[in-house]
């Protein structure tokens, strides 16, 4: 054990802000971490009145919830009506926008929830508009209530600003602490501008209580910087993104150590376990904010992940836990990166064979997408950001012929100093007991689903990755 820790702890705000702020920015494109406080401990969740008091929100205004229907419980009581009654208890009114499962028991982050929860702050059930909304979930009702604050507050700047506080209700995600939001858009999920929140508290009790799962799959989510931050280094090297940063890796320092000495007792569901992956997730989640894009923790492995859900309609199957599948996902992207880093010759390379026709493509996003959404709609969503993308490759053509002679004095060394090795990933994720398979997945995945989307994922979005470079290649 060498204890290694975190480089900053997220509870000690001033601190990294400060940090922040000493860091060269002369481009301008650091951001700042707009959260008021971050709360952390087992009895978090009691001082959530005085959360609000410290945002502004005094007791008898209206505060409006966003949970879903999942049961839930801290210690042997149910969550929900305990929050209620802590909120009542302090002089607060509240009411609660219910979201609804589909028929496979899934709540979906769209805009059209977003904007009902819009409507209900505007509205007040109560008679009065709301002054505060509470994002009591995970993932999905972290999404719904963090962009409807925001769109709230853009739609409506003279009124009070709507104050927004964070409960996570599982360690399962890296949207807590970040100010962007994930909805879906023509059934592709799409990264889009949001706020961050004013507090986020976080009760290690209720987190320990969640399902084992949900802790397993924030941890995978964690473990997606380990070839993430490849493929943003990648596609800076290729001139295929405008800002490349190393200063949001810095905030994830020793992650793998940390989460290698660690992962026994996160598989436990100790209060220290879930304290390290909420920590984690914390600063994952601060890290791609700071840079406005989700490029430090998001790359080949998400967009996997992102296209087994848009396929799972089609194959008559509920969503596994994103995490889950990111984490499934991070093995095979690792080991992609570990061919690619041993076999890359760019003697072999035909350059010109590297520019593929716009034509052939569409047709092919269209072709490959069809049975999925015989609509067009999501092909067609694919093409309009994958376009663009290919549109820059073009362009930055001798930005691909400098990466190729200069690869093993420069690129080279550099891409396997910022990945880990599918063995460390997948060690970390074996010593907690989270899925190494699509097998273990819950629902399991087929091959044949997840070959397609190992295979077609850097088509979905604009941002570069690795898969994009392979194709291009020719690599299978």
């Amino acid at each position: 054990m060498t204890g290694a820790t975190f480089p900053f702890d997220p509870v000690d705000l001033p601190a990294l802000k400060g940090w922040l702020a000493a860091q060269d920015n002369t481009q301008g494109a650091l951001r700042p971490v707009d959260i008021g406080e971050i709360l952390i401990g087992p009895g978090a969740l009691l001082e959530l009145p005085d959360v609000l008091r410290r945002a502004g929100i005094e007791p008898g205004a209206h505060i409006q919830l966003v949970i879903d229907e999942t049961p839930m419980w801290r210690d042997d009581v149910e969550l929900k009506p305990f929050v209620r009654e802590l909120l009542y208890v302090a002089g607060y009114s509240e009411s609660a926008m219910h979201l609804e499962d589909d028929d496979y028991g899934m709540v979906h982050a769209d805009f059209e929830s977003v904007e009902d929860a819009v409507w209900g702050l505007e509205r007040g059930d109560l008679g009065t508009p709301a002054r505060a909304i509470i994002g009591l979930g995970s993932g999905t009702v972290t999404d719904i209530a963090k962009h409807a604050a925001f769109l709230y507050n853009q739609k409506h700047p003279d009124r009070p600003r709507m104050v927004y506080i964070c409960v996570p209700t599982a360690n399962s995600v890296t949207a807590y602490a970040a100010n962007m939001a994930v909805l879906l858009k023509d059934g592709v999920k799409r990264t889009v501008p949001s706020c961050y929140p004013d507090a986020i508290v976080c009760d290690l009790r209720v987190l320990a209580d969640a399902p084992e799962e949900m802790t397993l799959a924030g941890l995978g989510d964690c473990c997606a910087r380990f070839v993430a931050y490849g493929d943003w280094y990648l596609a800076s090297a290729l001139g295929l993104v405008d800002y490349y940063s190393e200063v949001p890796l810095a905030l994830l320092d020793n992650l793998d150590t940390i989460l290698l000495e660690h992962a026994a007792s996160i598989g436990e569901r100790s209060l220290a376990g879930e304290a390290i992956v909420m920590r984690a997730l914390l600063l994952a989640g601060i890290a791609q904010s700071i840079v406005n894009m989700s490029a430090p923790i998001s790359g080949t492995e998400h967009v996997t992940s992102h296209v087994l859900d848009m396929i799972a309609g089609h194959y008559e199957r509920s969503l596994a836990l994103h995490g889950a599948q990111v984490g499934v996902a991070t093995i095979t992207a690792a080991a992609l990166y570990q061919r690619f880093l041993d076999k890359f010759d760019p003697a072999t390379v035909n350059i010109d064979s590297c520019y593929p026709a716009d034509e052939p493509l569409q047709r092919y996003i269209r072709h490959i997408f069809r049975a999925i959404d015989p609509t067009g709609a999501m092909a067609k969503e694919c093409w309009n950001d994958y376009s663009k993308k290919l549109a820059l490759w073009r362009k930055q053509r001798p930005r691909f012929e400098h990466f190729c002679a200069h690869w093993h004095e420069t690129f080279r060394p550099k891409l396997a100093a910022l990945v880990r090795s599918p063995d460390v990933v997948r060690r970390i994720l074996a010593e907690a007991g989270a899925p190494l398979t699509i097998e273990a997945l819950e629902p399991p995945i087929s091959q044949k689903e997840y070959d397609f989307a190992v295979r077609n994922g850097h088509f979905i979005r604009q941002r570069f990755v690795l898969g994009d470079l392979l194709y291009f290649l020719g690599w299978e």
